[in-house]
């Protein structure tokens, strides 16, 4: 296992969560709350587990709070969604090599499993975005993205992918955003449109913000524009303002105000695509009605 930064309380963890630059300091106090009884809820069961299928016994704090926080950082001003997602057990497997990930079954570098109904990571993956001033690339918020997508907000079940988020869909009681589907529908329309022109060659249209990997299928479009407003959300809401307002609806606060500057990994490397030339490969994306 590689090893990881150890913290003895969680006001230690800031660095990992950028909302932190946005809140005050008794709001700090409330999401280092939040973190700590996310990480001692009891539907929280965070496995870590090392080669031939080992679950460890003693899990570091640091790994945690981390998985937490991220629960956290997404739901701070949605706790009513954070309530609902955990009022039944919510699965994460992290591995401590490669080798044990593969050999639990687990996908690429990183997975959300549907029959087991967990994200499944690998250790490195979790902390490899953390190495410089600021946050990078974060597989665990990708996968997150995908989790999301299989749960049912109004059951508080999973269930099968629809591309939408708890709140975006009318089967989710009191929990669904009407505004919030309104202007995720009409921004992920403007994000296919500007797709489908680069694949017919007219390069007159702006850019699509995602890459071509998340224009794949409706699942994959959840997963990484989830990344992308933790990520890159100025770039984000230069290039399309109503999916970045859906967001904005959905989760209760503006990105950007814990952003002075994006992550720019993600965004120079959309451009670079784009203006390469190459024709970008087919979309299975469809638009909710």
């Amino acid at each position: 296992m590689q090893q990881i930064p150890l913290i003895k309380n969680v006001r230690e963890m800031n660095r990992y969560f950028p909302i932190t630059n946005m809140l005050i300091e008794t709001e700090i106090d409330e999401f280092h709350q939040l973190i700590i009884h996310i990480a001692e809820h009891p539907n929280f069961d965070l496995q870590l587990i090392s080669e031939n299928k080992n679950k460890l016994t003693e899990i570091p704090n640091t790994i945690r709070y981390l998985v937490a926080g991220h629960l956290a950082e997404v739901f701070f001003y949605r706790q009513n969604i954070l309530e609902k997602f955990l009022s039944q057990p919510r699965h994460f497997q992290i591995y401590t090599t490669p080798e044990a990930f593969h050999q639990d079954g687990g996908v690429a570098g990183g997975c959300y499993n549907p029959s087991r109904e967990c994200i499944q990571l690998v250790i490195s993956r979790l902390f490899e975005g953390f190495n410089n001033a600021l946050p990078g690339v974060c597989p665990f918020l990708h996968e997150l993205g995908h989790m999301l997508d299989f749960f049912d907000a109004g059951t508080g079940s999973m269930k099968r992918s629809e591309g939408l988020y708890p709140g975006l869909n009318p089967k989710d009681g009191d929990l669904f955003n009407q505004h919030a589907r309104d202007l995720f529908i009409k921004g992920k329309r403007l994000e296919l449109d500007r797709y489908l022109a680069r694949q017919r060659g007219d390069l007159t249209q702006p850019l699509p913000i995602g890459h071509p990997y998340v224009f794949q299928n409706d699942g994959e479009f959840v997963a990484g524009y989830l990344e992308m407003f933790f990520r890159n959300p100025n770039y984000f809401a230069e290039q399309n303002i109503d999916l970045f307002n859906a967001y904005v609806e959905l989760f209760g606060y503006d990105t950007r105000q814990a952003w002075k500057e994006d992550f720019p990994h993600y965004v120079n490397a959309n451009k670079i695509f784009y203006l390469s030339g190459q024709t970008p490969s087919k979309t299975k994306l469809t638009i909710p009605k």
